[in-house]
């Protein structure tokens, strides 16, 4: 006999039974097919039983706890930082100021609080023919120093550059466990400030017979944030 032939012959049987075997128990009678069935949920129940069990022994299992959503209103303060001025008396002159030269009046990373800077040149021409003079304005960060440039020409100008670390709109929000977090979850690391300013081009019609310079300050400004009223917006 093959297995077919036992398989199919053991599942006769068992349909047999199911149809006729009978238990008496006083006023209640069984069949062979409630049985079987009651036997099939037992073993259903012990299978899932011992899923379970093991799922909780290898899964870590942690209070799932909820954070709260803040918000607050942001303050900007002006602050006022180095400043130098001098005179560049020839085309092509030029200064290096801040973290090129290891100047450390620039270097604000222990500021854990600077929305953004402001570098500013104002410069002024002196003798020559008249206007023309072209000067440039390179402003970066130790952190980055490909930076950003700016030219002005004429007789004088002023060039501001705008340099950002944490810049903010006027409220801020975001999820915290508790309001301190929420506040030291926008600390951020300052730059290290820097660049240079180089007198690029002479006035056209320059000679030699008439001299001129350009006479320039170099003014930083940094800018700190702050938080005021801070306030829950919603637990989730």
């Amino acid at each position: 006999m093959g297995l077919s032939d036992s398989i199919s012959d053991t599942l006769t049987k068992f349909e047999k039974y199911n149809s006729k075997e009978i238990y008496n128990f006083g006023n209640f009678t069984i069949t062979g097919r409630l049985v079987s069935a009651f036997l099939g949920f037992l073993v259903i129940v012990l299978m899932l039983m011992v899923t379970f069990s093991s799922a909780a022994n290898s899964i870590m299992i942690t209070d799932l706890g909820g954070t709260t959503a803040f918000t607050a209103d942001v303050v900007i303060t002006e602050n006022v930082g180095p400043t130098f001025s001098g005179t560049l008396n020839n085309e092509g002159d030029f200064v290096d100021f801040g973290y090129v030269l290891e100047e450390v009046d620039w270097d604000y990373t222990s500021n854990m609080r600077i929305s953004y800077f402001e570098v500013v040149v104002d410069w002024d021409s002196n003798g020559g023919a008249g206007g023309g003079r072209q000067v440039t304005f390179d402003v970066s960060s130790q952190n980055n120093t490909v930076g950003e440039s700016q030219n002005d020409g004429g007789n004088g100008g002023t060039i501001m550059i705008v340099w950002d670390v944490q810049p903010f709109a006027e409220t801020v929000s975001d999820t915290a466990d508790n309001a301190e977090s929420f506040l030291l979850s926008f600390e951020t690391i300052g730059e290290w400030m820097g660049g240079k300013f180089t007198y690029s081009q002479e006035s056209i019609g320059s000679s030699i017979a008439l001299s001129e310079s350009i006479d320039y300050s170099i003014t930083l400004t940094y800018y700190t944030w702050d938080f005021e009223n801070v306030r829950e917006i919603a637990e989730i």
